[in-house]
């Protein structure tokens, strides 16, 4: 029980920590970009945010199967996760970025699965972000494959850290994102070039992930 309340709490530090300023610019970054209303905002980081939680329910269970096997081999394919993470989040942004040109088919059939079906988008970008090798998940990781007996206990220890990163400052952020902006800018021309504004820095994001691995 000790265990569970301690990760739970970990995963509130790092929600309001190392994971609000990774996730921060990305997650608002596509939702500012696609999104129009706070409920749609709402809904878009709440996908992302359990998404995310289910795969370190997934990485608590395989550390506490697998121990320290599991932290070498995320580390091991670490370039390749994040270059996978950097070109989805980089053509989300590319999407956005183009907008509905109807001369474009094949950018019209992308949009479609990916930023105009925001419940698989956001499925995706909380799945890739969740994936991510950061040193903090790799720690937590390590510590749950040291204390953890078996699976099930490791899946319950993920579970603990998983909810207690949900309990996050992007939720708010989110609802504040996806409604001010159609308020404030009244001109549809002008909010416009803001969702675009958006879409590229969600590409530069993208773009900053598989460099900051390369370099």
């Amino acid at each position: 029980m000790v265990n569970i309340i301690e990760l739970f709490t970990i995963g509130i530090a790092m929600a309001f920590g190392p994971c609000l300023f990774f996730c921060t610019p990305i997650v608002l970054s596509y939702i500012a970009g696609t999104q129009d209303s706070w409920r749609k905002g709402f809904k878009s980081v709440l996908i992302f945010s359990l998404s995310r939680a289910i795969v370190y329910v997934l990485l608590g269970s395989l550390a506490g199967f697998f121990g320290k096997l599991l932290t070498t081999t995320l580390d091991k394919y670490g370039l390749t996760i994040y270059f996978i993470g950097g070109m989805f989040i980089s053509l989300s942004g590319i999407l956005i970025l183009l907008g509905k040109n109807p001369n474009l088919h094949l950018c019209q059939i992308l949009r479609k699965y990916t930023v105009e079906n925001d419940i698989r988008s956001s499925i995706v970008l909380g799945i890739i972000i969740g994936l991510l090798p950061c040193t903090p998940l790799l720690g937590i990781l390590v510590y749950i494959s040291l204390i953890s007996k078996d699976l099930w206990q490791g899946a319950l220890l993920g579970f603990s850290f998983g909810v207690g990163t949900i309990i996050s400052p992007l939720i708010i952020f989110g609802i504040l994102v996806s409604s001010l902006p159609k308020k404030i800018i009244k001109s549809p021309k002008t909010f416009e070039i803001f969702k675009k504004v958006c879409g590229f820095l969600l590409f530069l994001f993208g773009v900053q992930l598989i460099v900051s691995q390369i370099i």
